[in-house]
Protein backbone atom coordinates (compact mmCIF):
# COMPACT_ATOMS: atom_id res chain seq x y z
CA UNK A 1 0.00 0.00 0.00
CA UNK A 2 1.82 3.56 -0.71
CA UNK A 3 2.06 6.56 1.36
CA UNK A 4 -0.85 8.29 -0.35
CA UNK A 5 -3.58 5.38 -0.27
CA UNK A 6 -2.64 4.39 2.86
CA UNK A 7 -2.98 8.36 4.41
CA UNK A 8 -6.74 8.57 2.63
CA UNK A 9 -7.77 5.15 3.17
CA UNK A 10 -7.08 6.36 7.32
CA UNK A 11 -8.97 9.29 6.57
CA UNK A 12 -11.86 7.73 4.98
CA UNK A 13 -12.12 5.03 7.86
CA UNK A 14 -11.83 7.68 10.95
CA UNK A 15 -14.54 9.84 9.31
CA UNK A 16 -16.71 6.46 9.49
CA UNK A 17 -15.85 5.79 12.29
CA UNK A 18 -17.07 9.55 13.71
CA UNK A 19 -19.79 9.65 12.01
CA UNK A 20 -23.69 8.82 13.37
CA UNK A 21 -26.85 9.77 12.66
CA UNK A 22 -27.68 12.59 10.01
CA UNK A 23 -23.92 12.95 9.79
CA UNK A 24 -23.18 9.42 8.47
CA UNK A 25 -25.71 10.14 5.90
CA UNK A 26 -24.11 13.17 4.48
CA UNK A 27 -21.07 10.90 4.53
CA UNK A 28 -22.39 8.04 2.92
CA UNK A 29 -24.15 10.77 0.17
CA UNK A 30 -21.05 12.71 -0.43
CA UNK A 31 -18.93 9.41 -1.54
CA UNK A 32 -21.70 7.45 -3.37
CA UNK A 33 -22.10 11.02 -5.48
CA UNK A 34 -18.06 11.01 -5.97
CA UNK A 35 -17.61 7.52 -7.27
CA UNK A 36 -20.76 7.46 -9.07
CA UNK A 37 -21.38 10.94 -10.19
CA UNK A 38 -25.01 11.69 -12.04
CA UNK A 39 -25.51 7.63 -11.47
CA UNK A 40 -26.05 8.08 -8.16
CA UNK A 41 -29.31 9.61 -7.05
CA UNK A 42 -28.80 10.93 -3.20
CA UNK A 43 -32.26 11.37 -1.40
CA UNK A 44 -33.77 13.65 1.21
CA UNK A 45 -37.04 13.76 3.25
CA UNK A 46 -39.50 16.18 1.85
CA UNK A 47 -42.18 17.58 3.86
CA UNK A 48 -44.88 15.38 5.07
CA UNK A 49 -43.35 12.65 2.56
CA UNK A 50 -40.33 12.45 4.13
CA UNK A 51 -37.71 10.05 2.23
CA UNK A 52 -40.42 7.49 1.27
CA UNK A 53 -37.92 5.07 2.20
CA UNK A 54 -34.96 5.97 0.25
CA UNK A 55 -31.81 7.11 1.34
CA UNK A 56 -29.93 6.81 -2.01
CA UNK A 57 -30.28 4.95 -5.83
CA UNK A 58 -27.66 3.80 -7.42
CA UNK A 59 -29.64 3.89 -11.35
CA UNK A 60 -27.25 1.65 -13.18
CA UNK A 61 -27.41 -1.14 -10.52
CA UNK A 62 -31.14 -0.59 -9.20
CA UNK A 63 -29.98 -0.48 -5.86
CA UNK A 64 -31.89 1.11 -3.32
CA UNK A 65 -29.88 2.28 -0.10
CA UNK A 66 -31.36 2.46 3.30
CA UNK A 67 -29.15 3.84 5.76
CA UNK A 68 -28.89 3.39 9.32
CA UNK A 69 -26.33 4.95 11.69
CA UNK A 70 -27.80 5.60 15.34
CA UNK A 71 -25.09 6.51 18.17
CA UNK A 72 -25.57 2.78 19.41
CA UNK A 73 -26.94 -0.52 17.43
CA UNK A 74 -29.45 -1.93 19.40
CA UNK A 75 -30.49 -5.45 17.43
CA UNK A 76 -34.21 -4.76 18.44
CA UNK A 77 -34.45 -1.45 17.08
CA UNK A 78 -31.87 -2.52 13.85
CA UNK A 79 -34.69 -5.44 13.21
CA UNK A 80 -37.33 -3.41 13.85
CA UNK A 81 -35.88 -0.36 11.07
CA UNK A 82 -35.29 -3.19 8.35
CA UNK A 83 -38.70 -4.63 8.27
CA UNK A 84 -40.17 -1.02 8.13
CA UNK A 85 -38.02 0.61 5.84
CA UNK A 86 -37.99 -2.77 3.60
CA UNK A 87 -41.42 -2.72 3.30
CA UNK A 88 -41.98 0.98 2.80
CA UNK A 89 -39.08 0.30 0.03
CA UNK A 90 -41.83 -1.98 -1.51
CA UNK A 91 -45.00 0.04 -1.32
CA UNK A 92 -42.73 2.93 -2.63
CA UNK A 93 -40.36 2.23 -5.00
CA UNK A 94 -40.92 -1.59 -5.90
CA UNK A 95 -40.54 -1.20 -9.73
CA UNK A 96 -37.46 0.54 -9.84
CA UNK A 97 -35.03 -1.39 -7.44
CA UNK A 98 -34.03 -5.19 -7.56
CA UNK A 99 -31.48 -4.79 -4.81
CA UNK A 100 -32.06 -3.15 -1.76
CA UNK A 101 -29.29 -2.46 0.69
CA UNK A 102 -29.34 -1.73 4.39
CA UNK A 103 -25.80 0.63 4.88
CA UNK A 104 -24.77 0.76 8.63
CA UNK A 105 -22.27 2.28 11.21
CA UNK A 106 -21.75 -1.32 13.54
CA UNK A 107 -17.88 -1.60 13.38
CA UNK A 108 -17.76 -4.94 14.25
CA UNK A 109 -20.06 -6.44 11.98
CA UNK A 110 -24.44 -6.73 12.31
CA UNK A 111 -25.83 -8.17 15.73
CA UNK A 112 -27.16 -12.00 14.90
CA UNK A 113 -30.79 -11.15 14.74
CA UNK A 114 -30.39 -8.20 12.20
CA UNK A 115 -28.42 -10.86 10.00
CA UNK A 116 -31.11 -13.69 10.54
CA UNK A 117 -34.15 -10.86 9.42
CA UNK A 118 -31.86 -9.75 6.72
CA UNK A 119 -31.40 -13.47 5.26
CA UNK A 120 -35.58 -13.96 6.21
CA UNK A 121 -36.85 -11.19 4.14
CA UNK A 122 -34.15 -12.04 1.24
CA UNK A 123 -35.44 -15.64 1.52
CA UNK A 124 -39.11 -14.43 1.34
CA UNK A 125 -38.77 -12.09 -1.74
CA UNK A 126 -37.03 -14.56 -3.74
CA UNK A 127 -39.57 -17.26 -3.10
CA UNK A 128 -42.39 -14.92 -4.09
CA UNK A 129 -40.65 -14.08 -7.21
CA UNK A 130 -39.59 -10.53 -6.26
CA UNK A 131 -36.48 -10.91 -7.15
CA UNK A 132 -35.30 -8.95 -4.32
CA UNK A 133 -31.54 -9.08 -3.26
CA UNK A 134 -30.69 -7.66 0.32
CA UNK A 135 -27.21 -6.96 1.06
CA UNK A 136 -26.11 -5.08 3.84
CA UNK A 137 -22.82 -2.66 3.77
CA UNK A 138 -20.59 -1.42 6.47
CA UNK A 139 -16.97 0.08 6.30
CA UNK A 140 -15.34 -2.31 4.19
CA UNK A 141 -18.50 -2.11 1.61
CA UNK A 142 -17.59 1.57 1.85
CA UNK A 143 -14.23 0.97 1.78
CA UNK A 144 -14.41 -0.92 -1.35
CA UNK A 145 -16.58 2.37 -3.17
CA UNK A 146 -13.60 4.83 -1.36
CA UNK A 147 -11.30 3.02 -3.78
CA UNK A 148 -13.33 3.70 -6.89
CA UNK A 149 -12.54 7.74 -6.39
CA UNK A 150 -9.81 8.95 -8.67
CA UNK A 151 -7.27 11.11 -6.86
CA UNK A 152 -8.48 14.59 -7.69
CA UNK A 153 -11.92 13.90 -6.26
CA UNK A 154 -9.75 12.36 -2.74
CA UNK A 155 -8.25 15.19 -3.12
CA UNK A 156 -11.23 17.65 -3.35
CA UNK A 157 -12.94 16.00 -0.26
CA UNK A 158 -10.01 15.19 2.18
CA UNK A 159 -7.28 17.62 1.07
CA UNK A 160 -3.72 16.86 -0.58
CA UNK A 161 -1.89 13.78 0.55
CA UNK A 162 2.20 12.96 1.19
CA UNK A 163 3.70 10.50 -1.33
CA UNK A 164 6.85 9.04 -0.96
CA UNK A 165 8.29 12.02 -3.35
CA UNK A 166 6.69 14.55 -0.79
CA UNK A 167 9.95 16.18 0.12
CA UNK A 168 9.62 17.74 4.06
CA UNK A 169 9.78 20.45 6.25
CA UNK A 170 9.32 20.84 10.19
CA UNK A 171 8.93 24.41 9.63
CA UNK A 172 5.66 24.09 9.52
CA UNK A 173 5.27 22.27 13.30
CA UNK A 174 5.68 25.27 15.26
CA UNK A 175 4.51 23.57 17.86
CA UNK A 176 7.21 20.63 17.86
CA UNK A 177 9.83 21.39 16.08
CA UNK A 178 9.77 25.58 15.45
CA UNK A 179 12.01 25.33 12.63
CA UNK A 180 13.80 23.40 10.01
CA UNK A 181 14.42 23.91 6.50
CA UNK A 182 13.00 21.31 3.93
CA UNK A 183 14.97 18.23 3.75
CA UNK A 184 15.31 14.74 2.42
CA UNK A 185 15.04 12.05 4.21
CA UNK A 186 19.11 10.81 4.68
CA UNK A 187 20.09 8.42 2.03
CA UNK A 188 23.39 7.06 4.21
CA UNK A 189 21.64 5.87 7.43
CA UNK A 190 19.72 2.88 7.84
CA UNK A 191 16.03 3.30 8.22
CA UNK A 192 14.75 2.18 11.48
CA UNK A 193 11.60 -0.26 11.06
CA UNK A 194 8.56 -0.33 12.10
CA UNK A 195 8.10 -2.69 15.15
CA UNK A 196 5.24 -4.80 14.32
CA UNK A 197 5.13 -6.32 18.11
CA UNK A 198 4.06 -2.48 18.98
CA UNK A 199 1.34 -2.45 16.08
CA UNK A 200 -0.06 -5.78 16.71
CA UNK A 201 -0.07 -5.01 20.35
CA UNK A 202 -2.26 -1.94 19.82
CA UNK A 203 -4.26 -3.52 17.08
CA UNK A 204 -3.67 -0.63 14.79
CA UNK A 205 -5.16 -1.06 10.98
CA UNK A 206 -2.51 -1.14 8.41
CA UNK A 207 -2.89 2.23 6.35
CA UNK A 208 -1.89 3.21 10.19
CA UNK A 209 1.36 0.65 9.94
CA UNK A 210 1.85 2.54 6.50
CA UNK A 211 1.75 5.67 7.34
CA UNK A 212 4.38 5.07 10.49
CA UNK A 213 6.50 3.36 8.44
CA UNK A 214 6.23 6.29 5.56
CA UNK A 215 7.16 8.48 8.63
CA UNK A 216 10.27 6.07 10.06
CA UNK A 217 12.29 7.50 6.38
CA UNK A 218 11.65 11.10 8.12
CA UNK A 219 12.38 10.56 11.63
CA UNK A 220 16.05 10.76 11.26
CA UNK A 221 15.53 14.61 10.67
CA UNK A 222 13.87 14.44 13.89
CA UNK A 223 16.19 13.26 15.82
CA UNK A 224 19.13 15.08 14.04
CA UNK A 225 17.20 18.05 15.35
CA UNK A 226 16.93 17.76 18.91
CA UNK A 227 20.22 16.78 18.64
CA UNK A 228 21.81 19.95 17.68
CA UNK A 229 18.91 22.04 18.90
CA UNK A 230 19.99 25.05 21.55
CA UNK A 231 17.95 23.14 24.49
CA UNK A 232 19.16 20.21 25.32
CA UNK A 233 15.86 19.46 26.99
CA UNK A 234 13.20 20.53 24.32
CA UNK A 235 13.12 17.09 22.90
CA UNK A 236 11.86 15.83 26.42
CA UNK A 237 9.22 18.28 26.77
CA UNK A 238 7.86 17.74 23.37
CA UNK A 239 7.62 13.58 24.39
CA UNK A 240 5.94 14.71 27.80
CA UNK A 241 3.70 16.45 25.53
CA UNK A 242 2.87 13.77 23.69
CA UNK A 243 2.80 11.36 26.02
CA UNK A 244 0.25 13.80 27.85
CA UNK A 245 -1.86 13.93 24.83
CA UNK A 246 -1.51 10.08 24.31
CA UNK A 247 -2.77 9.48 28.23
CA UNK A 248 -5.56 11.73 28.10
CA UNK A 249 -6.82 9.84 25.06
CA UNK A 250 -6.09 6.00 25.67
CA UNK A 251 -9.88 5.73 27.72
CA UNK A 252 -11.89 7.31 25.62
CA UNK A 253 -10.96 6.13 21.90
CA UNK A 254 -10.22 3.21 19.42
CA UNK A 255 -6.29 3.00 19.26
CA UNK A 256 -6.97 4.39 15.21
CA UNK A 257 -8.37 6.82 16.25
CA UNK A 258 -5.83 8.04 18.90
CA UNK A 259 -3.54 7.87 16.44
CA UNK A 260 -5.63 10.33 14.26
CA UNK A 261 -6.43 12.63 17.02
CA UNK A 262 -2.20 12.71 17.42
CA UNK A 263 -1.64 13.21 14.02
CA UNK A 264 -4.28 16.67 14.27
CA UNK A 265 -2.91 17.78 17.79
CA UNK A 266 0.32 17.54 16.42
CA UNK A 267 -0.35 18.78 12.89
CA UNK A 268 -2.09 22.19 14.38
CA UNK A 269 -4.68 24.42 12.81
CA UNK A 270 -2.45 25.38 9.36
CA UNK A 271 -2.53 21.87 7.88
CA UNK A 272 -2.92 21.18 4.28
CA UNK A 273 0.15 20.95 2.20
CA UNK A 274 1.82 17.40 1.35
CA UNK A 275 4.60 18.41 2.74
CA UNK A 276 3.74 19.42 6.34
CA UNK A 277 1.14 16.23 6.51
CA UNK A 278 4.84 13.94 5.73
CA UNK A 279 6.35 16.04 8.76
CA UNK A 280 4.15 15.50 10.75
CA UNK A 281 4.04 11.75 10.65
CA UNK A 282 7.65 11.84 10.80
CA UNK A 283 7.00 13.35 14.22
CA UNK A 284 4.76 10.55 14.98
CA UNK A 285 6.92 7.80 13.85
CA UNK A 286 9.91 9.04 16.10
CA UNK A 287 7.91 9.38 19.15
CA UNK A 288 6.04 6.05 18.48
CA UNK A 289 9.48 4.05 18.15
CA UNK A 290 10.80 5.51 21.70
CA UNK A 291 6.88 4.49 23.05
CA UNK A 292 6.42 8.25 23.93
CA UNK A 293 3.13 7.09 22.15
CA UNK A 294 1.18 4.21 22.37
CA UNK A 295 1.75 0.99 23.96
CA UNK A 296 4.75 -1.22 23.82
CA UNK A 297 3.61 -5.28 23.23
CA UNK A 298 2.50 -6.61 27.01
CA UNK A 299 4.14 -9.03 28.91
CA UNK A 300 2.15 -12.22 30.30
CA UNK A 301 0.14 -11.32 32.79
CA UNK A 302 -0.01 -7.78 32.25
CA UNK A 303 -3.76 -5.39 32.08
CA UNK A 304 -4.26 -4.31 28.51
CA UNK A 305 -4.66 -0.35 28.16
CA UNK A 306 -6.75 1.60 26.03
CA UNK A 307 -9.31 0.43 23.52
CA UNK A 308 -8.93 -1.42 20.65
CA UNK A 309 -11.07 -1.76 17.46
Amino acid sequence: MSLEQAWYEQKFENAFLRAKGNAFQDLFDQLMGLAYKADFMASRPWGREGDRKNDGFLKSERRLFQVYAPNEMKASEAVGKIEEDFEGAKKHWGKHFDKWIFVHNAIHGLPPHVQERLLDFEKNNTGNNTGITLEHWGLEELRLVFRRLSREDRESWLGAAPTEKTRIGFEELRVVLERIAAQEAPSDQPIHEVPMGKIEANALSKSVAALLTAGMKKAPLVEGFFAKWRDVGFGERIANSFTEKYQSLRDGFTTNEIFSELEGWAGGRDRGTPEHELAVLGVLAYYFERCDIFEAPREPGDRPLGKTR
